[in-house]
């Protein structure tokens, strides 16, 4: 990983914690949410690597409005995390 992108990750980390755990905790608040504007129940929590994918389409959003250099790092992050969280193992 670019060095830049690893500080940004770990400066980022001791803010908000472990990424899987932060993007699994995002995932039940948004299930929560989700379920009750909706009125539905939903199998299961979104898992936090879709958490990490619906991230990147927001920040692939805001860009195609204005260029933000920080929207790119963070698109480049969050698919890294998606893509860790997938992963088997």
């Amino acid at each position: 990983m670019d060095p830049r992108l690893q500080q940004l990750e770990e400066e980022r980390g001791r803010v908000y914690g472990d990424p899987k755990e932060s993007h699994a905790n995002i995932g039940l608040a948004w299930t929560g949410l989700i379920q009750q504007h909706y009125g539905i129940k939903l199998d299961h929590p979104i898992p936090p690597e879709v958490v990490a994918l619906m991230m990147v389409q927001f920040k692939a959003q805001r860009s195609a409005k204005a260029f933000h250099a920080d929207n790119y790092d963070d698109m480049t992050v969050y698919g890294d995390f998606a893509r860790r969280f997938q992963q088997p193992g």
